[in-house]
Protein backbone atom coordinates (compact mmCIF):
# COMPACT_ATOMS: atom_id res chain seq x y z
CA UNK A 1 0.00 0.00 0.00
CA UNK A 2 0.99 3.53 -0.56
CA UNK A 3 0.94 6.23 2.06
CA UNK A 4 0.71 9.50 0.58
CA UNK A 5 0.82 13.04 2.09
CA UNK A 6 -1.82 12.56 4.96
CA UNK A 7 -1.71 9.20 5.26
CA UNK A 8 -4.69 8.15 3.05
CA UNK A 9 -4.10 5.17 1.64
CA UNK A 10 -4.93 4.89 -1.86
CA UNK A 11 -5.35 1.26 -2.89
CA UNK A 12 -5.20 -1.68 -0.70
CA UNK A 13 -6.36 -4.95 -1.41
CA UNK A 14 -7.21 -7.21 1.43
CA UNK A 15 -7.73 -11.51 0.31
CA UNK A 16 -9.40 -14.07 2.42
CA UNK A 17 -10.51 -17.97 2.52
CA UNK A 18 -13.46 -19.05 4.43
CA UNK A 19 -15.08 -22.44 4.98
CA UNK A 20 -18.63 -22.89 3.37
CA UNK A 21 -19.67 -22.38 6.71
CA UNK A 22 -22.23 -19.52 7.87
CA UNK A 23 -19.92 -18.48 11.01
CA UNK A 24 -17.40 -17.89 9.20
CA UNK A 25 -19.51 -14.90 7.88
CA UNK A 26 -18.72 -13.14 10.36
CA UNK A 27 -15.32 -13.08 9.47
CA UNK A 28 -16.16 -10.81 6.15
CA UNK A 29 -18.06 -8.50 8.21
CA UNK A 30 -15.27 -7.56 10.20
CA UNK A 31 -12.55 -7.13 7.27
CA UNK A 32 -15.15 -5.21 5.49
CA UNK A 33 -15.41 -2.81 8.26
CA UNK A 34 -11.91 -2.46 8.87
CA UNK A 35 -10.59 -1.58 5.55
CA UNK A 36 -13.52 0.35 5.04
CA UNK A 37 -12.27 1.98 8.24
CA UNK A 38 -8.92 2.66 6.99
CA UNK A 39 -9.63 3.74 3.55
CA UNK A 40 -12.76 6.36 4.54
CA UNK A 41 -15.37 4.33 2.64
CA UNK A 42 -18.81 6.12 3.38
CA UNK A 43 -21.40 3.94 5.91
CA UNK A 44 -23.59 3.45 3.33
CA UNK A 45 -20.63 1.62 1.07
CA UNK A 46 -19.81 -0.48 4.36
CA UNK A 47 -23.33 -1.59 4.07
CA UNK A 48 -23.32 -2.23 0.72
CA UNK A 49 -20.37 -4.51 0.73
CA UNK A 50 -21.52 -6.38 4.02
CA UNK A 51 -24.83 -6.78 2.71
CA UNK A 52 -23.84 -8.52 -1.01
CA UNK A 53 -21.14 -10.45 0.53
CA UNK A 54 -23.67 -12.03 3.53
CA UNK A 55 -25.99 -12.72 0.45
CA UNK A 56 -24.04 -14.45 -1.91
CA UNK A 57 -22.09 -16.30 0.77
CA UNK A 58 -24.91 -17.40 1.67
CA UNK A 59 -25.68 -18.61 -1.63
CA UNK A 60 -22.78 -20.34 -2.03
CA UNK A 61 -22.86 -21.97 1.58
CA UNK A 62 -26.49 -22.71 1.33
CA UNK A 63 -26.78 -24.30 -2.49
CA UNK A 64 -23.43 -23.87 -4.36
CA UNK A 65 -21.03 -26.32 -3.27
CA UNK A 66 -20.31 -30.11 -3.06
CA UNK A 67 -19.26 -30.79 0.96
CA UNK A 68 -17.64 -29.46 3.59
CA UNK A 69 -13.94 -29.11 2.46
CA UNK A 70 -15.09 -26.51 -0.35
CA UNK A 71 -13.65 -22.93 0.24
CA UNK A 72 -15.04 -19.42 -0.74
CA UNK A 73 -12.24 -16.82 -1.71
CA UNK A 74 -12.85 -13.86 -1.41
CA UNK A 75 -10.82 -10.02 -2.59
CA UNK A 76 -11.33 -6.26 -2.05
CA UNK A 77 -9.78 -4.29 -3.75
CA UNK A 78 -10.43 -0.54 -2.93
CA UNK A 79 -9.36 2.43 -4.51
CA UNK A 80 -10.54 6.22 -4.27
CA UNK A 81 -12.77 5.55 -7.23
CA UNK A 82 -14.64 1.95 -6.46
CA UNK A 83 -14.74 -0.87 -4.33
CA UNK A 84 -14.48 -4.53 -6.33
CA UNK A 85 -15.04 -7.05 -4.89
CA UNK A 86 -14.18 -10.45 -6.44
CA UNK A 87 -15.82 -13.95 -4.95
CA UNK A 88 -14.70 -17.11 -6.08
CA UNK A 89 -15.54 -20.96 -5.07
CA UNK A 90 -15.01 -24.47 -6.26
CA UNK A 91 -18.62 -25.05 -6.12
CA UNK A 92 -21.39 -25.89 -9.12
CA UNK A 93 -21.60 -23.51 -11.57
CA UNK A 94 -23.54 -20.98 -11.36
CA UNK A 95 -23.95 -17.40 -13.18
CA UNK A 96 -25.81 -15.00 -11.04
CA UNK A 97 -26.56 -12.89 -13.81
CA UNK A 98 -28.12 -15.48 -15.99
CA UNK A 99 -28.85 -18.28 -14.00
CA UNK A 100 -30.61 -16.76 -11.26
CA UNK A 101 -34.17 -16.81 -11.35
CA UNK A 102 -35.70 -13.48 -12.00
CA UNK A 103 -37.28 -12.08 -8.69
CA UNK A 104 -40.61 -12.39 -7.59
CA UNK A 105 -41.53 -8.86 -6.47
CA UNK A 106 -45.32 -9.55 -6.25
CA UNK A 107 -45.82 -12.57 -4.33
CA UNK A 108 -45.90 -12.72 -0.03
CA UNK A 109 -42.17 -13.11 1.54
CA UNK A 110 -43.05 -16.38 2.39
CA UNK A 111 -44.01 -17.35 -1.07
CA UNK A 112 -40.88 -15.94 -2.80
CA UNK A 113 -38.51 -18.78 -3.87
CA UNK A 114 -35.49 -19.02 -1.69
CA UNK A 115 -32.25 -16.78 -3.19
CA UNK A 116 -34.11 -15.02 -5.77
CA UNK A 117 -34.87 -11.30 -4.30
CA UNK A 118 -30.93 -12.01 -2.45
CA UNK A 119 -29.29 -11.83 -5.87
CA UNK A 120 -31.92 -8.88 -7.45
CA UNK A 121 -30.45 -7.25 -4.46
CA UNK A 122 -26.77 -7.58 -5.11
CA UNK A 123 -27.61 -6.60 -8.84
CA UNK A 124 -29.79 -3.41 -7.27
CA UNK A 125 -26.59 -2.32 -4.88
CA UNK A 126 -23.42 -3.04 -7.28
CA UNK A 127 -22.77 -0.79 -10.05
CA UNK A 128 -21.46 -3.50 -12.20
CA UNK A 129 -21.15 -7.28 -12.09
CA UNK A 130 -19.14 -9.99 -14.38
CA UNK A 131 -19.22 -13.79 -14.20
CA UNK A 132 -17.21 -16.40 -15.44
CA UNK A 133 -16.47 -19.89 -15.42
CA UNK A 134 -12.71 -20.68 -14.76
CA UNK A 135 -10.01 -23.44 -13.78
CA UNK A 136 -13.12 -25.68 -12.51
CA UNK A 137 -14.72 -22.34 -10.15
CA UNK A 138 -17.07 -19.70 -10.28
CA UNK A 139 -15.80 -16.31 -10.02
CA UNK A 140 -17.94 -13.32 -9.81
CA UNK A 141 -16.51 -9.42 -10.24
CA UNK A 142 -18.39 -6.34 -8.79
CA UNK A 143 -18.01 -2.73 -8.37
CA UNK A 144 -19.42 -0.34 -6.51
CA UNK A 145 -18.92 3.21 -7.50
CA UNK A 146 -17.16 5.80 -4.96
CA UNK A 147 -17.77 8.97 -4.95
CA UNK A 148 -14.77 10.97 -5.25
Amino acid sequence: SSHPPGGRILRETVSLTIATDAGELETITSVVEALGQREGWSPELVFRANLVLEELGLNIINYGHDGPESRIEITLDSRPDRLTIEISNDGLPFDPINDAPAPDLTSSVEERPIGGLGLYLVRTLMDEMMYRREGGKNHLALVARRDP
